[in-house]
């Protein structure tokens, strides 16, 4: 982030730097402002006028040369002091946005194995999605339609890159993004037109429709894939957001055999839909090129038991134990 939208916002900055804004100029700049007047000048001025054998007795108003000493001296540090609180008021709200951002980086991520295999569902289209820059978001990333944003995203594109639920930090900007994306590429605008999609495509016509695998990896990836962005855009919380994920992904642990098959078939499937939509060869190869490094990264959520207890109670208990023991 460019430290100086933290203190002259552009017309689309959150209300997170907003804030951080007004706590810089109201807490820093402006008493340091205050302080270089009241407090700094007059004691250098009085220092100044002591050396130079002035008398103060009158107070500035009293002595032409004291007065013009004074004002200058008020000028000077006040002037040095509102520098020093932009400066300081800009460290105080880049180590802010550090703290809030790696807050962020917690929140996005999994937190257990449960929601790391959910995650593992989709995770190719998370490693896609964040990898596309702010600059293009205007455009549609889940359609990334031209060959500008398709380049984009390749020269974007970060191996090692965290994965988060839902593909992107559940922060202000992104939520605006995934809302309008969600309108853009799915014509969904609510909760409701995203849990009938969902329906649709892991219990309904849109599933038991499917003629072989890779259709079927491609309705229910997809599926799972549209929760998380439901989290991402606010619209479920973190709780919700899994056990309806649940829901999903115990439908493919018994539709496929291991990772692999389903992987297998969730590229098959989105090479047929990339064809039909018209999508070039390097954005095929790029999702790729993801799959392959997925499958090697240490965090790999294939390497998750296939079989893995998909019951959010199950962890939620597990996880109050392991805070009680730890």
């Amino acid at each position: 982030m460019n430290f100086l939208t933290l203190l002259f916002p552009p017309g689309n900055t959150s209300r997170r730097q907003w804030a951080l804004t007004f706590l810089a100029v109201f807490l820093v700049i402006i008493p340091s402002a205050y302080l270089g007047r009241d407090v700094v000048a007059p004691a250098v001025c009085q220092v100044q006028a002591e050396k130079q054998g002035l008398d103060t007795s009158a107070g500035p108003q009293g002595n032409w040369e004291y007065w013009s000493l004074y004002k200058r001296a008020l000028a000077v540090c006040t002037g040095w002091c509102a520098a020093g609180g932009v400066v300081l008021g800009i460290g105080l709200c880049m180590f802010l946005e550090h703290l809030l951002q790696k807050r962020d980086q917690r929140v996005g991520q999994p937190r257990n194995d449960l929601e790391r295999w959910i995650l593992g569902t989709y995770a190719n289209f998370a490693a896609y999605y964040a990898s596309f820059p702010d600059e293009l978001e205007e455009k549609g990333p889940m359609k990334a339609l031209s060959r500008q944003a398709n380049r984009s995203a390749s020269l974007a594109y970060r191996p090692n890159a965290p994965l988060c639920l839902g593909g992107r930090l559940r922060d202000e900007a992104n939520q605006k993004m995934v809302i309008r994306d969600l309108k853009k590429s799915w014509d969904i605008n609510n909760l409701r037109d995203l849990l009938a999609a969902v329906d649709h495509m892991s219990a309904g016509p849109g599933l038991t429709d499917c003629p072989d695998q890779a259709a079927r990896a491609w309705q229910l990836c997809r599926s799972t894939q549209l929760l998380g962005l439901a989290y991402v855009a606010g619209w479920l919380n973190r709780e919700e957001m899994v056990r309806r994920s649940c829901g999903v992904c115990r439908t493919i642990q018994a539709t496929f055999q291991d990772w692999d098959e389903l992987n297998r078939s969730y590229l098959e499937g989105y090479t047929r839909w990339a064809f039909r939509s018209g999508h070039s060869q390097g954005m095929i190869d790029l999702r790729r090129r993801i799959q392959r490094d997925l499958q090697t990264r240490r965090d790999s959520p294939y390497r998750l038991n296939w079989h893995l207890p998909l019951d959010p109670e199950y962890w939620a208990r597990r996880g109050r134990m392991e805070k009680n023991l730890g």
